[in-house]
């Protein structure tokens, strides 16, 4: 069972809060939990969204509630899919949150749903009637939802068995502006390509006067080149930072409104973001760590002259980075099922996707897998390039094997390994196929947050194409650029990787 928002009171909470609940008009404790009463508002909707109405029965015994939805009808959660979980609880020291925080909006009493300190939903325990957004639906296909109330410990107080699931579709179309003004966009294609004409031009002059007459061409041939890559990298650049400070959104593209740090705050301190960030970092140098220390062993074993057979296992361990990333990871994704290869191998049926802990520790090791093979050759081909004559000497002077490693190769590959390590960084920071392919953020852990796998672009991702805001999608983009500069720049600087080109 999926597990629910950190916000849910404990059992004993609602255990002392029995009598309260029960004079207020709930079922006693002893009685069978009536279903809730699900109704689809067609008045309300939107695009990509579908607002469901809920009367429940208040009772102590519940905890959350969890939507779940499929593209048919359904009698089992086997057969659907969690959208969300809303945990039940005190809400007397809680604010009701501002709407636009989350990207699942609910409300109880014809207002903003009450909001915990971390940003996450909690229901009153004594309301009767609630109502949710639920986005991400697909517009003009039918989805049928159902909602089953939970315990504390995330089990089901209904029989799933026996859910009848409510259709429900969204028909509003996307909300196409009028054609925008494109002046500003060709005054600024414009100017890029004077900038680099002026620039190109500025350079050509300085090398005539130095002297240098056999290059005065050079700046002609790559001209077309530089001015293309220019526009093409440098615009898309600039206007995804202006889009950061607007309120651009599937409805609003083109016809979007300056609202100045606004998408950053949300970025910050949306509801479950410091999670993902800290699950980022640690996917990030779990990666690269892997990546840099088993390439490098694995490149050592087959420099190792006395090796027989090195080429046939060298071409073994490509093939992971031979085959096509996308068609790795779904034969992995495939493989991890609780019916798949290596369940089949070792006669379980464990879920490696399904818990939180286990999705991430699983994409982790994936990633391990797609990335060694590459780090492997760099370094074989750099451990190529170090002179033997020094390894030989050291032998003769009965230098041991971890000193040669620590005090010859290590230094040798510096120039090699700081910026290998640096891209792996960079890459792994921004792997957006292997998650995405794998869980696809997945599993559900909260109301509005991001899945337990999801890293900051996964994350980007959805939030612009699922769910149509591209201002918060371009300030997540802005953050995540900035950060790594700043990494970038830092990293260069502590090891000095560029001293000797200065």
């Amino acid at each position: 069972m999926r597990r629910l928002h950190r916000g849910i009171l404990p059992l004993m909470a609602c255990t002392l809060a029995t009598a309260t609940v029960q004079a207020a008009g709930s079922a006693p404790a002893s009685e069978t939990i009536l279903p809730p009463q699900l109704t689809v508002n067609t008045d309300a909707q939107s695009y990509r969204r579908i607002r469901i109405e809920v009367e429940v029965v208040p009772d102590v015994r519940i905890a959350g509630h969890e939507i779940w939805f499929a593209d048919q009808d359904f009698h089992s959660t086997r057969g659907a899919r969690l959208h969300s979980t809303i945990p039940v609880g005190e809400v007397s020291s809680l604010a009701r949150g501002p709407a636009g925080v989350a990207h699942d909006e609910c409300w109880s009493g014809g207002q903003p749903i009450h909001r915990d300190a971390a940003g996450g939903p909690v229901l009153d325990a004594f309301a009767r009637h609630w109502s949710c957004a639920l986005s991400g639906m697909v517009p003009g296909r039918e989805q049928w939802i159902a909602v089953i109330p939970v315990d504390a410990l995330g089990a089901a107080l209904i029989d799933p068995s026996a859910l009848r699931p409510v259709a429900a579709r969204t028909n509003a179309p996307d909300q196409r502006p009028p054609p925008p003004d494109t002046r500003p966009i060709l005054f600024t294609l414009a100017a890029i390509l004077l900038s680099g004409i002026v620039l190109l031009a500025q350079l050509r002059r300085r090398d005539l006067r130095a002297g240098r007459n056999r290059t005065r061409n050079a700046h002609l041939y790559v001209a077309p080149a530089l001015l293309m890559l220019a526009t093409l990298t440098l615009y898309p650049i600039l206007y995804g930072i202006w889009l950061a400070f607007t309120d651009a959104d599937q409805s609003r593209l083109g016809d979007e409104s300056w609202v100045g740090l606004a998408n950053f705050g949300v970025a910050f301190a949306g509801p479950g973001m410091w999670r993902m960030a800290l699950f980022t970092l640690v996917w990030t140098l779990a990666n690269v760590a892997s990546h840099v220390v088993l390439g490098l062993a694995l490149a050592l074993a087959l420099n190792h002259r006395p090796l027989a057979g090195r080429t046939i296992y060298r071409t073994l361990l490509l093939l992971p980075w031979a085959i096509p990333g996308y068609i790795s990871v779904l034969a992995w994704n495939g493989m991890l099922q609780p019916d798949g290869l290596i369940n089949g191998i070792l006669g379980t049926g464990i879920e490696f996707l399904a818990g939180a802990s286990s999705a991430q520790a699983t994409v982790i090791l994936v990633n391990i897998w797609l990335g060694v093979p590459f780090m492997m050759m760099v370094f074989g081909g750099a451990l190529q390039g170090i002179p033997l004559d020094m390894f030989e000497a050291a032998r003769i002077d009965g230098v041991s094997q971890w000193r040669q490693f620590r005090h010859l190769t290590l230094p040798n590959l510096k120039n090699t390994l700081v910026p290998v390590s640096l891209l792996g960084f960079i890459w792994t920071f921004n792997m957006f196929n292997t998650i995405y392919l794998m869980t696809g953020g997945n599993p559900h852990v909260g109301f509005g947050e991001p899945g337990a796998t999801d890293i900051l672009v996964t994350h980007i991702f959805a939030t612009a194409f699922e769910y149509g805001q591209y201002g918060l999608a371009a300030a997540g983009s802005v953050l995540v650029f900035l950060m790594l500069i700043g990494f970038s720049w830092a990293y260069l600087s502590r090891t000095r990787a560029t001293e000797a080109a200065t």
